[in-house]
């Protein structure tokens, strides 16, 4: 079996996924909506539990609340109920609001097509007939989405709901935001997967969006989510180079010239199915690592290599899957009232332990090289969030290598991954200048100077542990010449923990098949065939009403 989403559906999703960013910042009193018309879904139904967003239903002229949603492939549920406070986004106000009004930023809107008499109690509404999500969030500087559900077919529009649902629910790893030189605007999420102290690392994150203002670099870390982020170093990586080559940072910091990259010959899954045109160009139509016959999704790729070439650069665009977010909620939950014991147990894990479980579970992007009839690891990438896509490079010795082709594989859990443009460059790295910046200032939203936390990794954090919690950081511009361009990254360090308050008793059953190596993937796979179905087919022989 391959991917189970049409081409259509795919290449909408695709859209739709690199233009879902969840952020919200409270630096300005100005809102943005987002807007979403045309579901179906997936299945069996899901807790979304309580969350920080009030939904509230529109049928024609009558608005009420909804709470407890739940989905399957076929029906929005939940409960339906009075209004508890007053409602302040409507059509066509001003983007701007007051003080009193700030719980406007917490309102989602879902507006059925058709006339429906909305009553009190459980009620459950067909997904064809959801019109219009609009999502109401702090403006952030950054473009504003908009989502159209209405030319697609159930399973698509099915999934976009769950990724609606994820991005209001996720838990993720600190953002961060750069001065663009018009004001504040999201770039990505640091460290991420790093949920415990002994999974603290480094991460060197490409900060495209940088520009200097007013003879400083700005960058502001936000906690924004339920959990305690610890920041235990964040300085800049500033490279100037030439404007015929891009510079990206690899894993463990080296810059890495592109000057010439080179386009796959082939691209094939372990299904037979052909990648190429979905990696051709960067572009958000992406591979997303779910062909169900393996728990363990691979991508080979082929390229041509030049005589006498022992290097090579292998770069791309990717990042985590929103289900791989969802999925990892899901495994939490199981534990009940016992989670928290249970990471407190892992917290004791050495790093080597924690590392092998990470790999054994295919949570890294594994990057091989074929020498003769063997795979050779090069290396292995962690995980960086689902909000927000990356460049990547990975240097690659092709010194073993006699054949006139290099063959390269990635692998990763199912649909733990989504990858975009691929390509390698076998030029040699050039020179370059570069400049480590330590930070000139930081404070925090407190107004309590934290620049000493930040520069050095020496177990003195910058603790942000409630939500809403800000770290501003100033760093001294680097002058470029005009002959050159600028490229600037982040390198941090640091790791946070989830706040979790789930109930009810631990699920022993089922924790204990995740003991066995590897177990994580195949578990992504049932949830998602589970998910493709529709409810009424999950149920047993027994669970039918007897027809006599």
């Amino acid at each position: 079996m391959k991917n189970l989403l049409s081409t259509q559906a795919r290449q909408f999703l695709v859209y739709f996924l690199a233009s879902l960013i969840l952020v919200q910042t409270t630096a300005c009193r100005y809102f943005n909506v987002r807007f979403a018309n045309d579901p179906s879904e997936i299945s069996t139904i899901f807790e979304l539990g309580d969350v920080y967003k009030y939904f509230i239903v529109h049928s024609d002229n009558n608005q009420m609340a909804l709470k407890d949603i739940t989905l399957d492939s076929l029906h929005l549920s939940g409960n339906i109920t009075q209004l508890e406070h007053p409602v302040y986004y409507e059509e066509y106000r001003p983007n701007r609001y007051r003080k009193h009004e700030k719980p406007i930023v917490h309102e989602v809107h879902i507006y059925l097509k058709d006339y429906s008499i909305l009553l009190e109690g459980e009620q459950q509404f067909p997904v064809e007939d959801v019109r219009e999500i609009r999502i109401i969030e702090q403006n952030t500087g950054k473009t504003v989405a908009s989502y159209v559900f209405s030319t697609l077919g159930i399973l698509a529009g099915a999934y976009i709901l769950l990724v609606i649902i994820i991005l209001l629910t996720k838990s993720s790893c600190p953002y961060i935001y750069v001065d663009d030189g018009d004001g504040f605007v999201f770039e990505g999420e640091t460290f991420g997967g790093a949920i415990m102290q002994n999974q603290q690392r480094d991460d060197y994150m490409p900060l495209p969006s940088i520009n200097p203002v007013d003879g400083t670099y700005r960058v502001m870390i936000s906690n924004e989510l339920k959990e305690r982020q610890y920041t235990d170093q964040a300085n800049l990586i500033v490279v100037n180079h030439g404007v015929s080559s891009e510079v990206l940072l690899d894993k463990h910091g080296s810059p890495q010239v592109i000057s010439n990259p080179q386009k796959p010959v082939s691209a094939i899954t372990l299904g037979g199915e052909d990648m190429w045109e979905v990696l051709e160009h960067k572009d958000r139509e992406v591979f997303m690592f779910n062909e169900t016959d393996y728990n363990k999704n691979e991508l080979i790729l082929n390229f041509e290599k030049p005589a006498d070439s022992n290097y090579g650069k292998l770069v791309f665009n990717a990042k985590n899957s929103l289900w791989l977010d969802y999925l990892f909620g899901k495994f939490n939950e199981k534990f009940g009232k016992r989670y928290n014991s249970w990471m407190e147990k892992r917290q004791q894990d050495t790093r080597e332990e924690r590392l092998q479980k990470e790999l054994e579970n295919g949570f890294p992007l594994s990057v091989h090289v074929k020498i003769g009839d063997e795979w050779k690891l090069v290396d292995y990438l962690h995980t960086v969030g689902p909000l927000a896509d990356r460049d990547f490079v990975v240097p690659v010795d092709l010194s073993e290598i006699e054949e006139d082709q290099v063959i390269v594989k990635f692998s990763t859990g199912f649909m733990f991954w989504e990858l975009d443009q691929v390509a390698m460059d076998f030029s040699p790295n050039t020179d370059v200048k570069i400049k480590r910046l330590l930070p000139l200032m930081a404070m925090n939203s407190d107004g309590k100077d934290v620049t000493s936390q930040l520069k050095t990794t020496d177990g003195d954090y910058l603790a942000q542990e409630m939500v809403g919690q800000t770290a501003e950081i100033r760093f001294a511009e680097v002058p470029v010449a005009a002959t050159e361009q600028q490229s600037v990254f982040l390198h941090a360090n640091g790791y946070y923990e989830l706040i979790r308050e789930y109930e009810g008793a631990p699920k022993i059953g089922e924790l204990t098949k995740f003991k066995t190596p590897g177990y994580f993937m195949e578990f992504s796979k049932e949830e998602y065939l589970k998910f493709l179905k529709p409810k009424d087919e999950l149920l047993s022989a027994e669970d039918l009403p007897n027809a006599n």
